[in-house]
């Protein structure tokens, strides 16, 4: 993440950030076009989008570059919670470790909007390929993965980082929908046993047994 700025963004990039990332979510990464992102932000300049992050790709890397500070510290709290709590080999805290803190983001609406961004940066080709290689950009992230790969030891660390990928998007896919039903007044799930759920659904997605040959 070296293109990526050390301090926050502020002013009319912050605003860009936050507006791609909420269309993003929406809508998809390759289905927004940058003037839209452009008059979502309120930017007045034409050009505010190439000016700032030149193009999609730099776009979404500033969405995480934005995200990555919270979420960094978060995921660290609850690493020396396992730690602390000898609880390495707990399936549901180290998988809880690892989306929970992306979980855990919302807008002033309680609204899980990164989440849902997150759920189409995974799809987006580029967008994986850039996760992919910042998994361990951070003490925490690689502490948690490492412990991930620990529980199944049986299964290569590349299959368990595929079965990583789309388990997670399907577990940011339920929580779109259940932001969407709570804006529509639909009953859901209450979010303790939602949670569980979902938690459950990625251990089982991520930590099935090695294929047979």
């Amino acid at each position: 993440m070296n293109d990526l700025p050390a301090q926050p963004f502020k002013g009319t990039a912050l605003a860009l950030v936050e507006a791609a990332e909420r269309l993003f979510g929406e809508h998809g990464i390759e289905n927004v076009s940058l003037r839209q992102i452009r008059l979502e932000a309120n930017a007045a300049n034409n050009s505010a989008v190439s000016y700032h992050f030149n193009d999609r790709e730099k776009l979404v890397r500033a969405i995480w570059a934005h995200r990555l500070p919270a979420l960094d510290a978060r995921r660290r709290e609850m690493m020396d919670l396992i730690r602390a709590e000898g609880r390495e080999t707990d399936a549901a805290a180290v998988l809880g470790a690892l989306v929970l803190p992306n979980y855990e983001l919302r807008d002033a609406q309680d609204v899980h909007r990164y989440a849902a961004f997150f759920r189409h940066a995974l799809r987006w080709r580029e967008g994986a390929e850039i996760r992919n290689s910042q998994l361990y950009s951070t003490p925490a992230s690689g502490e948690a993965m490492a412990l991930y790969f620990a529980l199944r030891p049986d299964v290569s660390p590349n299959l368990l980082s595929y079965r990583l990928r789309h388990g997670t998007c399907t577990f940011f896919d339920m929580i779109f929908e259940r932001d969407k039903n709570v804006a529509e007044g639909l009953a859901v799930m209450p979010e303790r046993e939602f949670l569980a759920e979902g938690l459950g659904m990625l251990e089982a997605i991520c930590l099935r047994p090695a294929p047979s040959c």
